[in-house]
């Protein structure tokens, strides 16, 4: 996973920043301020200071101590009883749509700057979320804002559901109406209301999400659902041998002790003088190997970019791992390694555990996650490094490599050298694996590597005690790979 340079000093500024809050311990004074004012209170506010409510009960704090906490403020106004008890909404299933009527009230009378309707799936333990949605139910987290000048508004409900074959069990989702007022110069959530929440049952009716998809950009092999038509036959049979031919000319690239040691160590978390990481060892038993066929799909906020970028990465895996079956669907019952690519935001970055932790993430129920918010060689450099980790490689400290966590260096946005050649490895024709016990992926061991690819033990050994000379290794019959991959 990749994690963004502020998140450990954030971190540490958070925990501090409670230090400033004591609103249990607010003075009687104010109590009784409030007290005084609260048949008054949507209209008088003592100057400086914001409403804040916990438990239920509303408190008044000083504007400054409240912005350095982030703590919810509300406008006086916003949660007026006579804006939320006198409107009508209801959810029509049958045309998937959420109603309201305003019956002639504006809400920016009441300071609701914006009113919105909020989406999410029921939140059960996040652990337990992420096995049983495999990443699907990002996609049914959204915020659509009411618009005022309607006296009656529709919005369309944006729902998706999902046949991917592993989905074990959906969630229910619920439907909220959240308003925003001002606080000063930031906007913040002032109400939220439970509308409605959407049985599981009704998920039939729902709009069926695929992968993103574009003519012309993939070779008809690396098409999983790919169909032929009579006068296409020759063809395709033309592109299926350059495909073999592909994939054998990958029997001829050789290994070297070097990709060995690499494939031997992980980085951990140590702060030091000379950066954040430093190498561990890390047995390649735990190696995730994967041995049967894999059908990627990309979802959400896709670009024709990342999937220019899926086929680069295809084309020189299918040479450099020629033991690795992969390929790419626009069908989802057909997708095996999802890539999501979506924002990360309020409910769903909860979820997926990246506000001020990282930009993107491979997790071990199979799935990828990518910010929808990166640009450039930078979201290119996050898809392909997580890739690599769902093909089995672990961070490094190798200056260019794509898995590196060296931030000094290059948002390498393709698999480098060292990458490749572990690669070539863990997916080398002549290895054999041990596969697990009614499982999707398989083992090895260094004896087994050493024995079996011939490599001298020897040189394996230096290269563990010298691992950052195995980062330097560049064998010129993979500078082609690099040219393949665009870089």
């Amino acid at each position: 996973m990749l994690k963004p340079l502020y998140v450990y000093l954030a971190a540490t500024m958070w925990i501090g920043s409670w230090g400033l809050f004591a609103v249990d311990q607010v003075s009687t004074t104010i109590n009784n301020v409030i007290e005084r004012l609260e048949s008054q209170e949507s209209s008088v506010l003592l100057p400086g200071y914001v409403i804040h409510e916990k438990n239920g009960v509303k408190f008044m704090i000083k504007s400054e101590t409240a912005k350095k906490m982030g703590v919810v403020t509300l406008d006086m106004e916003c949660d007026s009883s006579e804006f939320w008890e006198k409107i009508d909404y209801e959810v029509d299933l049958e045309t998937l749509e959420f109603v309201i009527d305003f019956n002639n009230l504006d809400y920016r009378d009441y300071k609701i700057r914006n009113l919105y309707l909020a989406i999410e799936p029921h939140s059960p333990v996040a652990d337990d979320w992420n096995i049983a949605t495999k990443g699907f139910e990002y996609h049914n987290f959204s915020k659509t804002r009411i618009p005022f000048t309607e006296e009656v508004a529709k919005v369309t409900l944006p729902l998706y559901k999902s046949n991917f074959e592993s989905l074990e069990k959906p969630y229910p989702l619920n439907v909220n109406l959240e308003a925003t007022s001002a606080n000063g110069s930031d906007l913040v959530n002032c109400k939220e209301e439970n509308v409605y929440t959407i049985p599981v049952e009704k998920f039939k009716d729902f709009e069926n999400i695929e992968p993103f998809f574009a003519e012309g950009i993939l070779p008809s092999y690396d098409i999983d659902n790919i169909k032929v038509q009579s006068n296409e036959e020759d063809a395709y049979i033309e592109k299926f041998i350059d495909y073999q031919i592909l994939r054998l000319s990958g029997f001829n690239l050789t290994t070297n002790e070097a990709s060995l040691a690499l494939l031997g160590k992980d980085l951990e978390y140590s702060p030091n003088v000379n950066g954040d990481y430093k190498w561990v060892d890390h047995d390649i038993s735990f190696k995730r190997i994967r041995n049967q066929k894999t059908v990627v799909g990309l979802y959400g906020d896709v670009r024709k970019s990342d999937l220019e970028l899926i086929k680069n990465a295809l084309q020189v895996l299918h040479i450099v791992a020629p033991g690795l079956d992969i390929s790419y669907s626009s069908e989802t019952k057909h997708v095996t390694l999802p890539i999501h690519i979506t924002d990360c935001d309020n409910e769903r970055g909860r979820h997926i555990g990246c506000i001020d932790e990282y930009i993107g993430v491979y997790k071990w129920q199979d799935f990828i996650w990518v910010d929808a918010s990166l640009r450039g060689d930078k979201r290119s450099h996050v898809l392909i490094h997580e890739l690599g980790h769902a093909l089995g490689l672990s961070h490094n400290l190798c200056w260019d490599s794509v898995m590196t966590y060296e931030f000094s260096g290059p948002q390498v946005p393709y698999f480098s050298h060292v990458d490749l050649m572990q690669l070539h490895i863990l997916y080398h024709p002549e290895l054999k694996t041990i596969n697990y016990t009614n499982s999707k992926s398989a083992y090895i061991y260094r004896s087994q590597v050493i024995n079996q690819l011939d490599l001298s033990e020897e040189r394996v050994s230096y290269y563990e005690d010298n691992i950052k000379e195995a980062c330097y290794q560049k064998p010129g019959e993979y500078d082609y790979l690099i040219e393949l991959q665009g870089g």
